[in-house]
């Protein structure tokens, strides 16, 4: 991770990592491609793809992630 501009900044490997053991650099590759997730030589804001990974695990669509079924008692 890099410090630039007061934000953090890491390439996809990096802000998975730095997100939690569910999601995936493959996750945050598709975030550029499908979200818009500002990418500049390979490096993305930690703090975007923060807010990113909020709402996906918040959001009602899709199939819940193995965590959200951990905390929900059912997995």
């Amino acid at each position: 991770m890099i410090w630039r501009d007061g934000t953090h900044w890491g390439t996809a490997a990096e802000l998975a990592a730095a997100l939690g053991p569910d999601v995936t650099a493959a996750m945050v590759r598709r975030w550029r491609d499908r979200k818009g997730l500002t990418t500049r030589a390979g490096y993305s804001p930690l703090d975007e793809a923060a807010a990113i990974e909020l709402a996906t695990r918040t959001s009602t669509r899709g199939r819940p992630r193995r965590l959200d079924l951990a905390a929900a008692g059912t997995a």
